[in-house]
């Protein structure tokens, strides 16, 4: 196993620091692991205690009595250094940083950052952070962070497993993004904040979970890349030749900005135009805020690419209809007239005074009569599109309870993208079916037009 395999889906894990107390951050680890039901070995590094929750302390990591694969170092700054030399003499593989104070601070704190590089280059010991938030690994069960966001005793009440991994310089907002996908039903292999990075950066665990079976979306919010932008052509280039979706939100676009960054994670936000021009030129999808950077991974975790450009709109509502023709235009995608051929077949599914041309307006009375599936299935065989946007109110719950596992096998089995826009928010019910679907859904005409454009590979409108 490599040194990041074993950070990443480590068989023994150590706590140093570690408190009694839960509400804590050195006492979060402990109980998280626990109600993640963590299968491997967990050891308590702290000289002041006898035991913590029913396991020993020890006084120092090299009494634990094995070499452990990660330890999570939990302890105020001055510590940390000393402690990581005591992690690699003791053939610790890897370490979480949680503890803040470094480069983010001041020049004292810098040179601290500088001795945690220089040990890992010394000695192999791979570091995670300082000032970050750990990772969580949901299909192995390693929640190596303190996040409220996977802790069942302050908010999380299931996870959803998939293909989205989070990759974050902030560890705030990466478990921000995680936690929101949880709500929409859009599934995570992973999630890694890497705070400072004094030693693994965000690229080298982006071409990590390229390699990851469960990951098909990679998302990247980071500041600056550590190691300057030609260091993103090779991941790039990776990802691709494996099919998997890199998608990049760029932090620090304006000067105040770009001024807050070296504060924040100790990251150089660089010129904003010169990330734009190297992330469009290695194929990547950009992002220019957190709702569409959600969006935009929802939808490519969720089918195939579009062929082209061109919308087919399926609606309820005839103003609905009209509006997200407009933004889809407006993303520079196309809302093409129907044939004649196509129109015929789509008016048998709808009153005289719905409208075939696209959008197509089945009505009100046409969608309750359960030929939203149908409908789909003309506009996907016709040649004519290369993605459709179901426009419906989702509510009430009839839409999906007559027609949810149709349109769900529909969007599993077509080779383009079908994904759902509810012009009302969606009710309770609603948005339970939604999350079993494994389709793509919006509540606006712009978030959805968005989404369809990175299927399209259409280059984003970054400001």
């Amino acid at each position: 196993m490599t040194a990041l395999g074993a950070m990443f889906r480590p068989r023994s894990i150590a706590i140093i620091g570690a408190s009694d107390d839960p509400l804590s951050l050195s006492g979060r680890p402990l109980a998280v692991l626990r109600q993640h039901a963590y299968d491997g070995e967990i050891y308590l590094v702290n000289p002041n205690r006898e035991q913590i929750g029913g396991l020993p302390c020890y006084p120092a990591i090299g009494a634990v009595p094995q070499a452990v694969d990660l330890a999570i170092v939990a302890v105020r700054a001055a510590l940390v250094p000393g402690v990581i030399a005591d992690c690699a003499a003791a053939g610790t593989r890897a370490v979480v940083i949680f503890s803040s104070g470094f480069a983010e601070q001041d020049e004292a704190g810098r040179a601290a950052q500088g001795q945690l590089a220089q040990i890992a280059r010394d000695t192999g010991i791979r570091l995670l952070g300082p000032n970050g938030e750990g990772f969580l690994n949901v299909g192995d069960g390693v929640p190596a962070s303190f996040s409220p966001t996977v802790d069942y005793s302050r908010g999380l009440t299931h996870l959803v497993p998939g293909g989205l991994a989070v990759v974050s310089q902030s560890g705030g907002l990466g478990f921000a993004l995680f936690n929101w996908g949880q709500t929409v039903g859009l599934g995570a292999s992973f999630v890694v904040t890497t705070g400072n990075e004094s030693d693994v950066d965000a690229l080298e665990v982006a071409d990590f979970l390229i390699g990851d079976e469960q990951t098909t979306v990679i998302a990247l919010l980071v500041e600056g890349f550590t190691h300057g932008l030609d260091s993103l052509a090779p991941v790039a280039r990776r990802a691709r030749e494996a099919g998997k979706h890199l998608v990049v939100a760029k932090l620090g676009r304006s000067p105040a900005g770009r001024r807050a960054a070296p504060t924040h994670s100790a990251h150089d936000a660089g010129d904003p135009a010169q990330y734009d021009r190297v992330l469009a030129g290695n194929g990547v999808v950009q992002a220019d805020d957190q709702e569409d950077l959600l969006d935009v991974c929802f939808a490519l975790s969720r089918g195939p690419l579009m062929a082209g450009r061109r919308v087919g709109i399926i609606t309820a509502s005839g103003g609905a209809g009209i509006w997200a023709a407009d933004a889809c235009e407006e993303q520079g995608l196309t809302v093409p007239v129907l044939s004649g051929a196509v129109q015929a077949q789509l008016r048998e599914l709808m009153p005289a005074y719905g409208v075939a041309a696209n959008p197509v307006d089945l009505t009100a009375q046409g969608i309750s009569g359960g030929n939203v599936d149908t409908a789909v299935r003309i506009l996907a065989a016709s040649g004519e599109v290369d993605a459709v946007l179901v426009v419906v109110t989702l509510a009430g719950p009839d839409v999906l309870r007559r027609e949810g596992a149709a349109l769900g096998a529909a969007a599993a089995e077509l080779s383009l993208p079908v994904l759902i826009y509810s012009y009302t928010a969606p009710g309770a019910e609603s948005t339970e079916i939604l999350r079993g679907l494994r389709m793509a859904w919006y509540t606006s005409p712009r978030r959805a037009a968005r989404a369809l454009r990175a299927l399209a590979g259409v280059p984003a409108l970054i400001p």
